[in-house]
């Protein structure tokens, strides 16, 4: 039998597209949810894209993702964002650090 730790499974911070926003290079994107994990990953469920993300961005080239509420707070900045792999609308990342707004 595996045993699973649950604390590594349960997301460090969950984000809802209906209260918030991302924003990549400067480019915001809508999304369904946005979950950050203690183990340095982070799963991104965007909203259909008219382009494809990776025609954006480079998988290699280390990011900076900023979370702000629709009301214009940034709440999250997560740095070093490196893609590990987009399936359609489906993201995984790793990450260096977060900074939490105040």
């Amino acid at each position: 039998m595996v045993s699973v730790n649950l604390s590594e499974e349960m997301p460090s911070f969950s984000f809802s597209g209906k209260s918030h926003r991302i924003f990549i290079e400067g480019r915001g994107f809508d999304f369904e949810s946005f979950d950050v994990y203690n183990n340095n990953t982070a799963s991104l469920n965007l909203v259909d894209l008219d382009d494809p993300l990776f025609t954006i961005l480079d998988f290699e080239e280390p990011r900076v993702i900023y979370v702000v509420s629709r009301l214009g707070q940034k709440d999250l900045i997560i740095q070093g964002c490196i893609f590990k792999s987009i399936e359609g609308n489906e993201i995984q990342l790793s990450y260096s650090k977060i900074q939490i707004e105040s």
